[in-house]
């Protein structure tokens, strides 16, 4: 089975990361997609995208298998939620590796990202001015900081956010649980941060 990586980060919010190494009909045929979500899938053109997307779900549907229920559907901003539960869901895919998270009291957001050197280009887009200190320059660290900032939107997941303006990021070098807070409508909501790396994958799961 191939989970690369799960962890219970608290008693309710858990993730899985899973190595994609079946074909696309091997994961077909352990999901049993809705309509909605084959809609979904097959907007999806390029294989690899594909695959990533049906390794998210595969990993979504591990972690809530228990629940006796695996039916997704998004509401009117497009955040998924899984039907006839308070249970918060999100999914994260790159690079040949999907993730998912859930949060059995509330809301959670996760992303998963590799390294790249164009993110240095676009760090002035999303770092807040109290990240640049410590961030700026730094590849893992920015990588760590668009992940957690892109975890907190899906979390939030109902209108548009200034990723620089409005997602505040605490220093990732004091460890690997930090804050972020978003600001919205002038109120200041703080959300814990679990970072976590497994080569190359950059994970973090807003709760």
């Amino acid at each position: 089975m191939p989970i690369a990586h799960k962890s219970s980060i608290t008693p309710e919010v858990s993730y899985i990361l899973w190595k994609i190494t079946e074909t696309e009909d091997e994961l077909l045929k352990h999901l049993n997609l809705n309509e909605e979500e084959l809609d979904d899938l097959n907007a999806v053109k390029a294989p690899s995208r594909r695959l990533e997307w049906l390794g998210a779900r595969t990993a979504l549907k591990h972690l809530v298998n228990e629940l006796g229920q695996f039916y997704i559907y998004k509401d009117e901003f497009g955040k998924p939620h899984l039907k006839e539960t308070s249970i918060g869901i999100s999914m994260s895919h790159a690079k040949g590796f999907g993730a998912a998270a859930i949060n059995l009291s509330g809301e959670v957001g996760i992303d998963i990202e590799t390294e790249r050197a164009q993110i240095h280009r676009i760090a002035h887009k999303f770092l807040h001015v109290s990240e640049a200190s410590w961030a700026n320059g730094n590849i893992e660290q920015l990588t760590k900081v668009w992940a957690a900032k892109e975890a907190l939107y899906k979390l939030h997941g109902r209108t548009q956010l200034t990723f620089a303006e409005q997602l505040i990021i605490s220093d990732f070098s004091n460890g690997s649980e930090v804050k972020g807070q978003i600001l919205e409508n002038e109120i200041a909501t703080d959300y814990q941060l679990a970072s976590s790396f497994l080569d190359p994958i950059h994970i973090c799961c807003a709760y």
